[in-house]
């Protein structure tokens, strides 16, 4: 009996040993187990941002770095990417303007054939100059004639700055930033410019739209809203501005209002230094709507 005992427990600690072994070289062998050790190669992201000042970043503490920076953290901090950003804005460029140096600019051209995602920012020049031209109007009637023929043309032009972007790169995401209206927490009742600056992104949304691989980015109700999103916020900013309550107004007396304002700002997104330009919380808003919308059509691995 004491024999049997014996050979029973060495048979016992052998099947332990040997079960163990095989459980070990099958954890060892599983593919699960041997990819969860091989490192994360990081993906690289170029995302080349080209337009007026809004891509220069003017506004933003005078540092000229605008929402790119902070596009370029949110991607490393949502997906396992390495982002790289390149910034091609000038300050008071048509959309015309830019499309001569989509065309004609080398460095430009050979940033865009290698970008993964190209952002865009155009029409605000296009529409102020179109304002200025248009500062007697004084019912919408006149307004909707004499603006027409321009909102043609623009729509124009900036289809060509599409599809001339899409000649340099066909493969790449181009995102198109629509406008916003800077001084509406003061006019909130002046439906030339809000109006005006409607039409102009209804343009930019249907080229967006009309365009292969081409995607609008809405900032125009957090950039001029500002802080007054709600419905009561927005009925409290018009009873504050009831000396300001034409329907159409003289763009001198707009510059001469926002002159008095010296370092203050009504809207906590726009620049304390022109009243024109996003800030840096500005500047977040444009990046954050980029990157949702980034989101939506790409299909890097999140962290």
């Amino acid at each position: 009996m004491h024999r049997f005992l014996k050979w029973f427990f060495a048979l016992v600690i052998l099947m332990i040993i040997v079960g163990g072994g095989w459980f070990w070289l099958q954890h060892q062998s599983d593919p699960k187990n041997t990819q969860q050790r091989k490192p994360i190669v990081l993906k690289t992201v170029r995302v080349v941002g080209v337009g007026d000042s809004l891509t220069q970043g003017i506004g933003y503490d005078n540092d000229h770095q605008g929402y790119l920076p902070i596009l370029k953290n949110q991607l490393r901090q949502t997906y396992y990417v390495k982002p790289k950003t390149v910034n091609f804005g000038i300050g008071g460029e048509r959309s015309d303007q830019i499309d001569r140096r989509v065309q004609t600019n080398k460095k430009l051209r050979r940033s865009l054939q290698r970008a993964n995602v190209i952002a865009l920012t155009a029409g605000g020049n296009d529409l102020l100059q179109s304002l200025e031209k248009n500062i007697m109007v004084n019912s919408d009637a006149q307004m909707a004639k004499q603006m027409a023929p321009l909102k043609i043309k623009y729509q124009q032009k900036l289809t060509q700055l599409i599809a001339d972007v899409h000649e340099v790169n066909p493969h790449a995401q181009i995102y198109l930033f629509g406008i916003y209206n800077p001084v509406y927490v003061y006019f909130t009742n002046a439906t030339m410019i809000s109006s005006a600056v409607d039409q102009w992104n209804q343009v930019n949304r249907q080229v967006a739209k009309s365009q292969p691989q081409t995607h609008f980015v809405n900032v125009n109700g957090t950039l001029s809203h500002g802080q007054y999103q709600s419905a009561n916020a927005q009925a409290k900013l018009k009873a504050e501005n009831q000396q300001n309550n034409q329907e159409f107004v003289d763009p001198g007396r707009v510059e001469k209002l926002l002159k008095t304002q010296n370092n203050k700002e009504k809207n906590a997104y726009l620049s304390t230094e022109d009243h024109f330009h996003p800030n840096k919380k500005g500047y977040n808003v444009m990046a954050s709507k980029l990157s949702s919308e980034i989101q939506n059509n790409v299909n890097w691995r999140k962290r």
